[in-house]
């Protein structure tokens, strides 16, 4: 990836795609590819059974979650046995970090229970978006890195011409 993501975009279609008939691991996937001008239709089939908590359990890792690793792993994860998978592991990590910096927890159904039933949905979408807000922001300081380490090898290059 080498252009920055739309954040607030991103974001915006996260939302409403959780609103209208994709749950949270579905809508930060597509939320994102489609910010990124990626092909989304063939890759969030991938998150439907993360949906819930793990297959509607409620009992494991929230959708955003699953979500925002299936992105990663998509634009980061590795491409043949044995690549190195420390880049897409760093960026994962971030991603729960952050997520239990804001949250306290990743865990589906603590979240929905601390919500209450006739919150659950509009607090879910809000977690929805910043969310992805949270993970475009990873992935857009991953770009920051990427190109501050290019510009200072092209500086040493040149040093030595």
């Amino acid at each position: 990836m080498s252009e920055h993501i739309e954040t607030e975009k991103a974001a915006q279609l996260a939302g409403e795609y959780f609103g209208n008939g994709y749950h949270c691991a579905e809508a930060v996937l597509r939320a994102l590819l489609d910010t990124m001008g990626e092909d989304s239709e063939h890759i969030v089939p991938y998150a439907t059974a993360f949906g819930g908590g793990f297959g509607e359990t409620f009992m494991e890792a929230c959708g955003v979650i699953s979500g925002s690793l299936i992105a990663i792993g998509h634009k980061y994860g590795r491409k043949q046995q044995g690549d190195n998978w420390k880049e897409a592991g760093h960026l994962g990590r971030a991603v729960v970090e952050r997520f239990m910096k804001l949250h306290g927890t990743c865990n589906c159904g603590l979240l929905r229970n601390r919500f209450g039933e006739e919150e659950q949905m509009d607090l879910c979408r809000e977690v929805v978006i910043q969310g992805t807000k949270s993970l475009a922001t990873i992935l857009n300081e991953k770009v920051d890195e990427d190109h501050a380490s290019t510009e200072q090898c092209q500086e040493k290059c040149t040093s030595c011409a």
